[in-house]
């Protein structure tokens, strides 16, 4: 229990940028319990304020958002499709367990977004995946690769074959770096200062499709690490 304790605390703590910076953090920690028992929390932070929180277990899930980015009718179908992508997610488990078989208790983080410094410099971005509460892998947006953690506590070979499937394709490289700095930076500068104002159209679509790619690129990762057979920690 205290593991998770402090990865939940982790969640909660986390969302502080670089002072005085902008920035639209992500953050999804998904802990299993066993196939059929899973815990999910999350939140999204626009300019330090908390946007959007999540939290449940099972299909009782709870998705909230705090600041009015979409109107009632628009969120409404945003909720849906996450609860959508939660089952599925569950789901996804549960298949590679019966097929492969997975170790549990199983956790898994991951947290990204992009930061404006306040000095002009150009926007940092990030992805960064942990598993079992140890770094595991994150994103190199200078290169659109991934690396290894600097520590390695897991063992290599499960290191080389996620990393091998992660560089291979373009939906995790250019694709998520175009995500980053495109939709996420572009969208950080243009509407930071707008949070907790009525937002047009376009504003809801793009809010729409940052939470849905995150969440989509998110189960990437999980399903790389769950056919590896999840029973490395």
């Amino acid at each position: 229990m205290l593991p998770l304790l402090s990865l939940f605390s982790w969640v909660i703590c986390c969302q502080g940028a670089m002072e005085g910076s902008q920035s639209f953090i992500i953050l999804q920690l998904s802990h299993f319990w066993d196939p059929s028992s899973v815990q999910f929390w999350g939140n999204a932070s626009l300019g330090g304020l908390t946007t959007h929180t999540l939290e449940g277990s099972g299909h009782n899930i709870s998705i909230q958002q705090l600041q009015r980015l979409e109107p009632p009718e628009h969120w409404k179908q945003t909720k849906e499709q996450l609860l959508t992508y939660l089952s599925e997610f569950q789901g996804l488990v549960q298949l590679v367990n019966k097929e492969r078989g997975v170790a549990f208790p199983l956790t898994l983080r991951c947290s990204l977004g992009c930061e404006l410094p306040p000095d002009g410099q150009d926007a940092h971005v990030f992805f960064e995946v942990a598993l079992n509460g140890s770094s595991f892998v994150s994103f190199q947006p200078e290169k659109a690769l991934w690396s290894a953690s600097p520590d390695q506590s897991h063992p290599p070979e499960l290191y080389d074959f996620t990393l091998k499937q992660l560089n291979s394709y373009n939906r995790t490289r250019f694709e998520l770096l175009e995500f980053l700095q495109d939709k996420c930076v572009g969208f950080l500068k243009q509407h930071t200062d707008r949070v907790s104002k009525p937002v047009s159209p376009s504003y809801t679509m793009l809010i729409l499709g940052i939470i849905m790619g995150v969440f989509t690129i998110s189960s990437v990762a999980v399903g790389i690490f769950l056919c590896t057979g999840g029973r490395w920690s």
